[in-house]
């Protein structure tokens, strides 16, 4: 979070004539990186605000002060914290230090801040893949930055690129793309990316004709808090073996402190237990075996310890093209898990570190409760309807009566309080999550529908419905909570057409469906997009014959 959004949050809550009888504890940002050293603490509340900073003890890479004025126009009473790394002794790796910040008198103090170093030109973030020539592969983490990263390779090929999968609040999360040309020959190639976050991050393409095995995710990297429940499927996400359905996993070894891995059908299930790790990294892996020639295939598994604490909200990718953190605000729509904008209703998900105390639970159904293993997330002061809780991932509905012109602010608590990030909602925000036929069939590129058929795009993100369903209660049957504005659907680059109905689905809480006609004479893989006035939907392919 920028000083310019925390100083409108501090404009928010002065013109709303808010008073407090305490000071309150505001932080511009909860994670510290060498890139972004620099955390703004400042008063929400009346008196005066005294901050202070104290780091763990046997944490020698790091310290932190106050000093130094905020910007103009920031907030009454902000100082600056300046966070210093001293990483020049460190072997290669992440390390990670939960650092507390804190205010005698103010009523949410302390909270905490996750300083992450990484160090090394590969701290357990390489591309090092087996292909096929034709055959892509997009999501090798390169961190988030403002600025392209730079991209060599040893032959001069294009076939290394970097790509920017989602904008956050000062720039883009970049991801390393693989795509060797169905001409290239078979053998070794080698070359490097400059990443903002993660330094030069070498890439290795073994290039071959034979049936490979390519696991997706390739790596998963996490933070976990000491002495926490364990983590494992659905979240942490299920290793898959790329081409899906021709190679499935036949075993599985795990290596590491705390790791553990079994299958799952073809996949593997990892499992993190941080009982009684110590705090500190710990790189471990998990290696499968399969039929394909690049197995066994291995996947790192890099882990960051943290000593309890506050609940940290922050931006820690965890499926499926994912790797570091990428430390964006850590709240995301359930469906493409970008961060936002937000529509009212809408199903979104906060990460972070710590967010509860207590093992994975779950919603037994609508009504949907406001408190899952001992969690709350607060919108705006206000506790918001639960799906499941867990230590790094709490889905959660976003309130119906929600600005669309100011900051909203969303805070975790589990007996202590997360800091605030401030998001932004629009009245529309579609996201398809999957497409079936009117038997609830799945249709995708593979799975094909005819010209003339009605088919179900299922969706979130639909805003306002008329009647308006009580917030994590349950859609009527008997009267259809229908979208207030309508989407039109679209296939490929044709003409938009109407939706037949549009609403909430009956007996859900947050999921929208669709009901559209393909229009005659249509044929081929089709992209499927929901569009608005003031908001497009991500492109979905299905094949029609």
């Amino acid at each position: 979070m920028s000083g310019r959004i925390a100083h409108w949050t501090w404009l928010l809550l002065s013109s709303a004539g808010v008073a407090f009888a305490a000071p309150m504890l505001r932080l511009s940002q909860t994670v510290a990186t060498p890139q972004a050293n620099v955390i703004q603490a400042y008063n929400a509340g009346d008196g005066t605000l005294s901050p202070g900073v104290s780091v763990p003890s046997g944490v020698p890479w790091l310290t932190a002060s106050l000093g130094g004025a905020c910007p103009s126009g920031s907030p009454p009473q902000c100082v600056l914290i300046q966070f210093n790394f001293n990483t020049a002794e460190l072997a290669q790796g992440i390390y990670t230090a939960n650092v507390t910040v804190y205010a005698p008198g103010a009523v949410d103090s302390p909270q905490s801040v996750i300083a992450t170093a990484l160090v090394g030109d590969n701290p357990g973030a390489a591309a090092d893949s087996y292909l096929t020539p034709g055959v892509v592969i997009i999501g090798y983490s390169c961190g988030f930055d403002l600025s392209p990263p730079t991209v060599n390779t040893q032959d001069g090929g294009t076939w290394l690129t970097v790509a920017a999968e989602s904008e956050g609040t000062f720039g883009f999360d970049y991801y390393i793309d693989l795509a060797p040309p169905l001409t290239m020959a078979p053998t070794n190639y080698t070359g490097k990316v400059a990443c903002g976050q993660t330094a030069n991050v070498p890439v290795t393409m073994h290039l071959t004709a034979q049936p490979l095995a390519v696991p997706a995710p390739g790596q998963i990297a996490m933070t976990v808090v000491q002495g926490g429940p364990p983590l494992a499927y659905p979240f942490l996400p299920a290793i898959s073996l790329n081409p899906a359905g021709a190679i499935v996993a036949t075993s599985v070894t795990a290596s590491g402190a705390g790791i553990s891995a079994s299958l799952l059908g073809g996949n593997v299930a990892v499992t993190v237990d941080p009982g009684s790790l110590q705090p500190g990294p710990i790189n471990g892996s998990v290696t499968i075996g399969c039929g394909a020639a690049s197995c066994p295939v291995v996947v790192p598994v890099s882990l960051t310890v943290s000593s309890p604490g506050p609940p940290v909200i922050t931006g820690c990718g965890l499926f499926p093209g994912s790797g570091v953190c990428d430390f964006s605000l850590g709240v995301f729509d359930n469906v493409t898990f970008t961060s936002g904008p937000f529509a009212p209703g809408e199903v979104l998900v906060v990460r972070g570190v710590g967010l509860s105390d207590a093992p994975p639970a779950y919603a037994n159904g609508p009504p949907l409760p406001t408190t899952l293993g001992g969690a709350l997330v607060l919108f705006n002061g206000t506790p918001a309807p639960l799906y499941y809780s867990s230590s790094n991932q709490i889905a959660f509905q976003l309130p119906s009566a929600t600005s669309t012109s100011q900051p909203n602010q969303i805070q975790v608590r589990d007996g202590q309080s997360s800091a605030f990030v401030t998001v932004q909602v629009q009245p529309h925000a579609p996201q398809i999550a999957a497409i079936t036929d009117a038997a609830y069939n799945p249709l995708d590129a593979y799975h094909s529908a005819q010209a003339g058929d009605t088919i179900i795009v299922w969706a979130i993100g639909l805003g306002a419905t008329n009647p308006a369903v009580p917030d994590g209660t349950a859609a009527p049957s008997n009267t259809l909570a229908i979208a207030s504005a309508v989407p039109a659907v679209q296939f490929g680059s044709s003409p938009a057409v109407n939706p037949s109905f549009a609403g909430l689905s009956p007996g859900t809480v947050g999921l929208y469906q669709i009901n559209v006609t393909i229009p005659a004479a249509l044929s081929g893989n089709l992209a499927v997009k929901l569009v608005y006035p003031d908001a497009v939907s991500n492109a979905v392919p299905i094949a029609i014959r």
